[in-house]
């Protein structure tokens, strides 16, 4: 089933017009795709309440990081089967099932329900509920009495903090005689608004710990990743670092490709961190961890890399 999934989200993509990759390691990313300015980050699944935290939350750094849209696109949940045109979340990235996947890309039609515990809820245009009640001369309260909810809650959906019920947005609708539900684009990614900045995570490996430690102590804004096809990305640099620490050859060779062509689509430079091998063989930039380790600034690094 899996298989399908990802061959039909392919074939998806390739019918809007983006370019796309499917990684061929088990990372937290499955799929990286792009069409002129907008990047996809895509994450497989049959079930998304098996997805685990820490894979979702790398996604969504990974996507941060390479300025894309983080998307779990899955068949089922622990309720039954995702509904079409309905978004789930799972650790606040967005979920939805293939159908509506291919709705958005192939004809423009969002999401217009969202899951939350309790039910489905629907996303008012709060802009056009504070309009339409003004213009009948309705209170905060006269409205609330209305739709059988609290005055603060109809504040809250006048200023798009809070989803309405499908009970509820009828009975605005029989109110009003008009629609005053919105499309979810999940393009627009609300939670990077509290991102400040990348967190600050490290790899896991011994070099690649040492490769992010050192990036850092040049003044290289280094980002580290435990789940994901590169270990480090420099983004002063746009260089993405893997090491081949634990790896045999096939594997090496393996991840060399997921990242290199990850890159490509990306604009970003692979560069290959190694102990153990020469890499001389392999069709990937290297650089031994010792010249890593005397490096003295960044500018040494960007000279030595591009030498």
């Amino acid at each position: 089933m899996y298989q399908k999934l990802a061959s039909e989200t392919i074939n998806i993509l390739n019918k809007a017009g983006f370019k796309s990759y499917k990684v061929k390691s088990n990372y937290c990313v499955d799929i990286v795709a792009i069409r002129d300015d907008k990047k996809l980050m895509l994450r497989l699944t049959i079930n998304i309440d098996n997805e685990k935290r820490e894979i979702a939350e790398e996604l969504k750094t990974l996507a941060y990081t390479f300025s894309a849209v983080p998307i779990i696109i899955g068949v089922k949940y622990q309720g039954g089967m995702i509904e079409n045109e309905t978004l789930h979340e799972r650790f606040n990235v967005n979920a939805i099932n293939l159908s509506t996947f291919k709705n958005i890309l192939l004809h423009g039609k969002y999401p217009v329900a969202y899951a939350k515990r309790g039910g489905l809820y629907f996303k008012v245009d709060g802009q056009k509920l504070r309009k339409l009640r003004t213009e009948r001369k309705m209170s905060l309260g006269n409205l609330a009495s209305k739709l059988g909810v609290s005055r603060k809650a109809v504040y809250e959906y006048e200023n798009y903090n809070m989803g309405a019920t499908l009970r509820t947005i009828l009975k605005m609708m029989e109110i009003f005689n008009e629609d005053v539900t919105m499309k979810i684009d999940i393009f627009k990614c609300d939670y990077y608004k509290e991102m400040k900045e990348i967190p600050d995570k490290s790899p896991t490996g011994y070099i690649a710990k040492r490769l992010h430690n050192k990036l850092k102590k040049i003044g290289c804004k280094a980002i580290g990743f435990k789940y994901a096809p590169m270990e480090v990305h420099a983004k002063d640099l746009e260089i993405s670092f893997l090491t081949d620490e634990g790896l045999n050859k096939d594997d090496l060779r393996i991840r060399i490709e997921d990242v290199t062509n990850i890159g490509k689509l990306l604009n970003i430079t692979p560069v290959l961190v190694t102990e153990s091998i020469s890499g001389k063989d392999l069709d990937i930039y290297t650089i031994p961890i010792d010249v890593i380790d005397k490096i003295k600034s960044l500018e040494d690094l960007k000279e030595y890399i591009g030498s």
